[in-house]
């Protein structure tokens, strides 16, 4: 039998049946089919649009009643659901744009003087309940966007907001749940002028970048955005060079800020977004990059300024030096001579390590 008629049979189906092959249909396994798909059949609320929404906000601004305060209600509810299913990565554009304002116009209408409703108030119970469950964590910041115009109204605030919210809604939770801190988040900063004890100042200054200089690229939200976008990138990338320079020079910085501070202004400092962009650092992994001679310096010299760490210049050393290690490379024998808040941070970074 010649070659070209024993493939003939063979595409054919001639063969023993253990040898047929089926060219058009996978006659494998039937796929067995779920008998639910677990979909919410329920048909969706009725149309909505901002410029419906923004026009029911003013009218109870400009004319408040019965009436339209019942309507501001309603846009409140419909804004807050659609925060909750919003997507999570991309709530920040959502935020910044037409839905953002609107939320600012609501909450700047007299909605936020008048009592909740009962069913508002189970609303707002839910959503603070599920702000508390380990299980929300992915979907926090959709929660806190919800949450606000309800808590505001009878006065609800976040506890250590700077680090409970991310920095593109602290703004306006600050304005709008608690202007109390507005004046603590916009305190200058002399207390970041290159400190005194002369056993910080033994080591050259890891940046020319310091004090308010330094501090005027945390108070910039472009720049905050870059920060963000330069760890994503190494977290994606770590062997782009370009972004390894320039989260160098950012370390640089922020280790000097920690070098610089006042050591009664050590937790005050933490609590802006320093404190953030340190933690982000250190729990991307960058600690173990040494980039340039500067870098290895840090890493060699640092250690040398923290003998006792009881003492809260040896603890603003701990977070710098921290930035130039691996994760999980610096531990703390005894984390009970830290003040309690570090301790949790110190503890948080090393288990995120782990």
């Amino acid at each position: 039998m010649g070659m070209r008629r024993w493939m003939l049979q063979r595409l054919a189906g001639l063969g023993s049946g253990s040898n047929r092959f089926e060219l058009l249909h996978n006659q494998g396994e039937e796929l067995l089919l779920p008998q639910w798909a677990e979909l919410d059949l329920r048909l969706s609320e009725r149309p909505w649009s901002v410029s419906r929404m923004s026009v029911l906000l003013q009218e109870a601004a400009l004319q408040p009643s019965v009436v339209t305060l019942q309507a501001a209600r309603q846009v409140r509810h419909r804004l807050s659901t659609f925060w909750l299913e919003a997507p999570t990565d991309h709530l920040e554009d959502l935020y910044q744009g037409p839905l953002g304002a609107l939320q600012q116009e609501l909450m700047q209408g007299p909605l936020m003087r008048q009592v909740l409703a009962r069913d508002e108030r189970q609303w707002l119970d839910q959503l603070t309940a599920a702000l508390s469950q380990p299980d929300q964590k992915p979907r926090q910041a959709n929660l806190l966007v919800a949450w606000m115009p309800y808590a505001s109204a009878i006065g609800m605030t976040v506890v250590d907001p700077s680090h409970a919210l991310p920095q593109w809604l602290l703004s306006d939770y600050v304005r709008f749940c608690d202007p109390g801190l507005e004046e603590e988040l916009n305190r200058p900063m002399a207390l970041l002028e290159p400190a005194d004890p002369p056993q910080v100042e033994e080591i050259t200054p890891l940046s020319n970048r310091r004090g308010e200089e330094a501090m005027a690229w945390f108070k910039d939200e472009a720049a905050l955005s870059r920060v963000v976008a330069l760890i994503n990138q190494y977290g994606l990338n770590p062997a782009d060079q370009d972004v390894l320079e320039e989260l160098s020079g950012l370390r640089s910085v922020v280790a000097q800020l920690w070098l610089d501070v006042e050591p009664e202004q050590l937790k005050t400092l933490f609590d802006t977004p320093v404190g953030l962009v340190t933690q982000s650092l250190i729990s991307s992994g960058f600690g173990q990059e040494l980039v340039d001679d500067d870098d290895e310096r840090a890493r060699r010299e640092l250690p040398g300024l923290m003998p006792d760490l009881s003492d809260p210049q040896a603890q603003a050393v701990l977070l710098a030096l921290m930035l130039f290690y691996p994760s999980g490379a610096v531990t703390v024998e005894d984390p009970s001579v830290l003040p309690e808040w570090l301790g949790v941070v110190v503890e948080s970074l090393q288990s995120a390590a782990g």
